[in-house]
């Protein structure tokens, strides 16, 4: 499918750039405040599949009414004031009851396991050498490191290292290094740089700002729990090699140049494992990409925190954040891009992108001898997106910023794009804005509720791996395109098929821009098909036709087996036409 993806320049970061300077070694400590906002969302579910299922939407006893929502008026660029921290101004202190360190003008060296608190202003580097098998935990409690000559944190030997922001304690760590130009070996590749497994955790605040390159990187896993922490970084503000974990906490990412998160290795760990993993269970994590939000070597993985939180994802890609530098020479703005599967499971996703919200590529060769899925299963939970895009074409449904007549412009960007397989059993996916809503070689729906307005093809199987189909066996789905243009509702390169479930699609009353279009065929032997504008179908079993009459503008009404659900046309369509198996009326 024809791709434009534009960005529209906006602010230029600026940081502050400051040297190395001296440094004592005593003990102390201080105690303030933690200061956070949640995220908030916006839950746009509006339809159940039965009277005894719950809902969010405005539900009566047997009916099930959508709710019209809106999104931004234009695509705003958003910053992010949640998470702050003071910089710390009194004399720097590091001390152990159990480990060794050593001074040598402003580097600290930690060459041994053991808990090391740090306090004060530290102009220099904290530098980790110890054994290969030695634990290490470096307490923040209410400490500012900064230095400009290489990684205010680096961390080149150790087991493992966690990093600690102690309860009410406030911590900032800044690398005023330059803009990395080349590589170099003997600078950390990040203001918290370490070469074996890290976590940072704790119940304080956090504030990394990293100018030459990523923020929080380390060659191996990296762990985030509990902990309030803001990274702000020219490239990577979060770059795990072999994985990257939340379990807990508030997190905010800022890349002005760069990717969000990001892993990059695929081969095989010592327990059998493929590397490149993003997990995100029970934390609270928000994103500000220049480019992708989030960028998995391999799989990405939303699902229940071991304490039962639902974890909360909120990610905005390109001009959408109002970090992106005016340089950035980014070409992908995804909100989350895989190179194997992407699993949604539970919690909240809200995508704000200049390219896919939701993106897995096919078929890459990955280190571990396989080759990428190109799968995305949604199971459960909430995603909901808007795609921007400057092409001055409009979509209709249910994104209509501004009321129908003004509807903000949508892209040449899908809002999930799977290379091979889109599974769909669970959850509730609002896409309020995008070129073509579900895009996937083969795309399945089971379950769920699925609401897609679209400027092109609303759902769309392309050529792929496989004969391209669209399966249907369940679940709820409502797809919103432009009765004029070139537009399909539902358009399968190969094959559509429906055995049970409920669909509304909407389109041309032409039949080469049609409300469903397969180049194969379409069959229904089970559900309800309900088609406003043109669509050519076969039935079977125990499937009939219905005469209805849902196509004007507006508000409608219809029930199917006893439960009513209600929606809205933001077009008036040619004609309504409905195939079900089960009794139908309106």
């Amino acid at each position: 499918m024809k791709k434009l993806i534009a960005i529209i320049l906006t602010l230029i970061f600026v940081f502050v750039l400051a040297s190395c300077g001296g440094t004592t070694s005593t003990e102390s400590g201080s105690e303030t405040t933690i200061e956070t906002d949640a995220v908030k969302t916006t839950d746009r579910s509006t339809a159940s599949e039965e009277t005894t299922i719950e809902t969010d939407a405005e539900t009566t006893a047997g009916t099930v009414t959508s709710e019209e929502t809106t999104t931004e008026t234009e695509a705003t660029a958003v910053t992010d004031e949640s998470i702050t921290a003071k910089e710390t101004i009194g004399t720097f202190e590091i001390s152990s009851s159990d480990g060794t360190f050593s001074t040598s003008g402003n580097v600290v060296t930690i060459s041994s396991a053991g808990t090391y608190v740090l306090t004060g202003l530290l102009e220099g580097q904290i530098l980790v050498d110890a054994g290969e098998d030695d634990e290490v935990v470096i307490e923040l409690s209410g400490v500012t490191i900064t230095c400009g000559s290489d990684s205010p944190v680096k961390i080149v030997s150790a087991g493992n290292v966690d990093i600690s922001a102690k309860k009410g304690t406030e911590n900032v760590i800044n690398d005023t290094r330059s803009a990395k130009v080349k590589d170099d070996d003997t600078q950390g590749e990040g203001a918290i740089y370490a070469t074996c497994d890290l976590k940072i955790k704790g119940t304080g605040t956090l504030v990394v700002n990293a100018s030459y390159n990523n923020g929080i990187h380390t060659k191996d896993d990296l762990k985030i729990q509990n902990v309030s922490l803001k990274v702000t970084a020219y490239n990577n503000a979060l770059k795990g090699n072999d994985s990257i974990t939340f379990t807990s906490g508030t997190i905010v990412a800022i890349s002005t140049n760069g990717d969000g998160v990001k892993t990059e290795n695929t081969d095989v760990s010592k327990n059998g494992v493929t590397r490149g993993d993003i997990t995100v269970a029970g934390a609270t994590v928000t994103v500000y990409a220049a480019g992708d939000g989030f960028q998995a070597a391999h799989n990405f993985v939303m699902t229940e925190g071991e304490d039962g939180t639902l974890p909360t994802v909120t990610v905005y890609t390109g001009s959408y954040s109002g970090y992106t530098a005016s340089s950035a020479a980014t070409t992908s703005y995804k909100g989350v891009k895989v190179q194997n599967e992407l699993n949604i499971e539970d919690g909240t996703i809200t995508l704000h992108t200049y390219d896919d919200g939701l993106h897995a590529d096919y078929g890459t060769s990955l280190d571990d001898g396989t080759k990428g899925k190109g799968t995305i299963n949604i199971l459960g939970g909430t995603v909901t997106m808007s795609v921007y895009a400057p092409e001055n074409k409009t979509a209709g449904g249910r994104m209509g910023p501004g009321g129908w007549g003004g509807q903000q412009t949508v892209s040449g960007a899908d809002g999930i794009h799977a290379d091979n397989v889109l599974n769909i059993s669970g959850g509730t996916i609002n896409i309020d804005s995008a070129y073509e809503g579900l895009e996937a070689n083969v795309i399945n729906i089971s379950g769920g509720k699925t609401y897609v307005a679209a400027n092109d093809d609303g759902v769309n199987s392309c050529k792929g791996n496989s004969t391209p189909a669209v399966n249907v066996t369940g679940g709820y789905l409502d797809v919103t395109v432009s009765p004029s243009g070139d537009t399909d509702g539902i358009d399968s390169n190969g094959t559509y098929k429906q055995t049970g479930g409920v669909v509304i699609t909407r389109g041309s009353s032409n039949q080469n821009m049609a409300a469903i279009d397969a180049d194969s065929s379409v069959t229904i032997s089970g559900g309800t098909l309900i088609i406003l504008g043109y669509g050519r179908v076969s039935t079977s079993g125990s499937v009939k036709t219905y005469s209805l009459s849902l196509h004007s503008k507006g508000s409608h009404t219809v029930k199917i087996d006893g439960t009513t659900y209600t929606f809205t046309n933001a077009y008036a369509y040619g004609i309504t036409t409905c195939y079900s198996s089960v009794s139908v009326s309106s």
